[in-house]
């Protein structure tokens, strides 16, 4: 009986063993968690321009005849454009109603049809004549922003992350030297990703009343830029050391 016992305590101590020496080994560790950011400029490379068509009044045919055609007359002057893609976000037809005192109540008073487009490119140097062209049409330009291209943001961020990482180097062994460490082991790293925040530039009206003067100039715009940042940020294990007190 005793040499049963003896046989399942040293089985035991055998399990135990690893789960306790491991934990012993980390406890020697000197946990430090920290971060680096690497970070740049760039300029916008990339327009979006939203715009709606609209027509309102007592018969839908006519209304759907109107909006067509403008839309037709903005995709055929855009056609010969490169690298332009135009996107169809939204269509509807609404009923309008007014309130008829005679009757006490609300009573239709015609449709009103919307149509919602939108405008993407990278050729910044034509968007003043399509935006002139855009009102000139009829339709009204609802909103236009300048933004980073996903092309440029994934070639950015790819080059923000290795230097992150770099610079997350350098601040571990600068720690580690400060506290007298020979090496340090990363124990976990992950990146994040800062976006710019672009701000959609709505339509003043004077800027729509001159666009759809035939003899008004193309309007001048400025790109602008955007900033994109990458954090690296993670823990790093330094050996173990007792320092004494002076």
């Amino acid at each position: 009986m005793l040499k049963d016992m003896k046989y399942l305590m040293i089985l035991s101590l055998l399990f135990v063993s690893p789960a306790w020496a491991d934990e012993n080994t980390q406890n020697k560790d000197t946990l430090i968690n920290l971060s680096a950011t690497s970070s740049i400029t760039l300029p916008n490379d990339e327009v979006v321009v939203n715009y709606r068509m609209e027509a309102t009044g007592s018969y839908a045919k006519a209304l759907r005849k109107k909006v067509n055609g403008m839309s037709q007359l903005i995709h055929q002057q855009l056609k010969g454009a490169k690298g332009v893609k135009q996107t169809t976000l939204s269509r509807r037809m609404e009923m309008l109603w007014r309130y008829d005192k005679a009757k006490g109540r609300q009573v239709r008073d015609g449709w009103k049809l919307v149509q919602v487009e939108q405008i993407v490119s990278t050729h910044l140097d034509a968007v003043p004549d399509w935006v002139d062209s855009i009102e000139k049409a009829g339709a009204h330009l609802n909103n236009l922003g300048f933004r980073i291209s996903d092309a440029s943001m994934k070639a950015t961020q790819n080059s923000l992350r290795l230097q992150a990482i770099q610079a997350f180097r350098h601040k571990a062994s600068a720690l580690g030297k400060a506290l007298d460490a020979t090496s340090f082991r990363i124990v976990r790293l992950q990146t994040s990703h800062r976006q710019p925040v672009y701000r959609m530039n709505r339509a003043m009206p004077e800027m729509a009343m001159m666009a759809k003067s035939a003899n008004a100039p193309a309007p001048s715009l400025n790109a602008g830029e955007g900033k994109i940042s990458v954090t690296v940020s993670g823990s790093i294990a330094l050996p173990f050391k007792s320092y004494s007190i002076k």
